[in-house]
């Protein structure tokens, strides 16, 4: 118990602004405020609240005022932090412009959207949740602090799953698979997902044998609740992860050109193996295609299909922010088509996240948002190998290694997720909203790696060659030197 007291008092010791250090304990209640909002934040983005009614029709029920309600009252709470570390927040702010260009577009994009009200109103509290995890992570000590936080609720969510199991188990187990107190498997399996990887990478902040012990029970029990979800996407990614970061942790640390030349040798491998498979196809007088019929990923192929046809009639510029899925059914898309989905209006999302990317933000919009997850990805990749180890981060409060590839795990999760389901940039998504926090935790790291980058290699001041020193003048004959 001494060493965990020791361990919290290390977390909520001093100040850190950006990268550069710890330094006074004047503004201590700073980082426990933020430290006490983020957990809140991220337990209802993680937990949200449930309903205990799986059958509920949610025909009329598209805006559910009490969210937006909750997410004000946690932005209210961050106030006092925001007023102390202003400065700090508006140069996390700034760094951030890739994120709030793409942001802008979408607030525009109310304006064409098929329900304007309502996308409007979405928009309004996603720039609520950018701007509340934003002065959050300014107001922190430890970078470290996030992901501890993120590992704490995933545990906690998880424990809080495996009691409603053993109270309510025709609840929480479901024909399709253990649901717990989320709405479906789906939503369940995404959690334990994203808690096996956040606690799996958090074994690493410490070597004291009670921190691995404890953090390796947490992981199986969260592992055997994912297994419990019967989530295919989710499982195939959490066993994916250990097999592929390794490899991508060895790559990151050969020189740039290397690795330019593995990612497109790779490329190229890809596409010649492509054309010689169907090469051999076309002349074998055989389909390309013929392996992918009959396949419909659990009927998403008729959702895909529809949603093409969607993306077809607003090409460019999409059927605004949030504008698709659950919105006034008078409008809404999906309740118009002639397919068998059109009677369920609880189907709130195309499970493909590129697909309702391209719906809602049209070309322009998946070009920008595309962009800032590469831009996100690329600072992870550099963050791996730049980041301070584990030990030293807990002493200087500097992003810790094991969380720059969490959340370079986390980035590559969600872009292999988004190919069956649908969380990129949408409100109230579990991996949405970790995927701003993870983006701002790592802009601030650039900052201050920058900053640090630039203070070692100051470019020394040129002086002026010293004079040559004048000939001593001749000495009349007969002095002596």
């Amino acid at each position: 118990m001494t060493e965990v007291a020791g361990l919290g008092g290390t977390l909520l010791d001093g100040r850190m602004d950006g990268q550069q250090g710890i330094g006074t304990r004047s503004d201590a209640w700073v980082g426990w405020l933020s430290a006490i909002v983020l957990g809140l934040t991220l337990a209802y983005a993680i937990n949200g609240l449930p309903e205990f009614d799986r059958d509920r029709v949610v025909a009329t029920d598209y805006v559910n005022p009490l969210n937006r309600w909750i997410w004000l009252g946690l932005l209210a709470l961050a106030a006092p932090v925001l007023l102390r570390r202003w400065r700090e927040a508006w140069a996390l702010t700034l760094a951030s412009w890739p994120l709030l260009l793409l942001y802008m577009y979408f607030a525009l994009s109310a304006f064409w959207a098929l329900d304007p009200a309502t996308s409007a109103r979405r928009m309004v509290f996603t720039l609520v949740q950018l701007a509340l995890l934003v002065v959050l992570l300014s107001g922190l000590r430890r970078a470290l602090l996030a992901h501890l936080l993120i590992m704490g609720v995933c545990i906690g969510a998880a424990l809080i799953d495996v009691g409603a199991w053993a109270a309510l188990p025709g609840y929480v187990m479901t024909d399709e698979g253990f649901a717990g107190l989320q709405t479906q498997k789906n939503q369940t399996g995404l959690m334990m997902m994203f808690g096996c990887l956040s606690v799996g990478t958090g074994y690493f902040l410490r070597r004291e044998w009670w921190w691995r012990v404890g953090v390796l029970g947490s992981l199986l029990m969260i592992a055997g609740l994912l297994v419990a979800t019967r989530s295919t996407t989710s499982q195939v990614i959490t066993l994916l992860a250990p097999t592929v970061m390794p490899a991508v942790l060895l790559v990151a640390r050969l020189p740039r050109r290397v690795i330019w030349g593995i990612v497109l040798g790779g490329l190229a491998a890809l596409s010649v193996a492509a054309l010689v498979y169907v090469a051999a196809v076309d002349l074998a007088g055989g389909d390309p295609w013929g392996p992918m019929r009959g396949i419909t990923f659990t009927s998403r192929t008729d959702l895909w299909s529809f949603v093409l046809d969607e993306i077809a009639k607003r090409p460019w510029f999409g059927a605004g922010y949030a504008s698709f899925w659950s919105i006034d059914p008078a409008v809404q898309p999906s309740l118009k088509a002639d397919q068998w989905f059109s009677v369920y209006v609880l189907i709130n999302e195309g499970h493909q996240g590129y697909l309702d990317l391209l719906a809602t933000g049209g070309i322009f919009g998946f070009i920008g948002g595309m962009a800032v997850v590469l831009r996100t990805l690329c600072i992870a990749g550099l963050a791996i190998t730049r980041a301070s180890p584990a030990a030293l981060a807990w002493q200087d409060g500097t992003l810790a290694r094991p969380t720059a590839v969490f959340h370079l795990t986390l980035l590559i999760c969600l872009l292999v997720h988004n190919f069956t389901e649908s969380n990129l940039f949408f409100n109230n998504s579990v991996l949405a909203v970790a995927f701003v926090l993870a983006a701002l935790e790592l802009e601030r790291w650039r900052m201050g790696w920058r900053a640090a980058s630039a203070d070692a290699v100051q470019p020394v001041m040129r002086r002026r060659p010293a004079r040559a020193a004048a000939p001593a003048a001749p000495r009349p004959s007969g002095q002596s030197a």
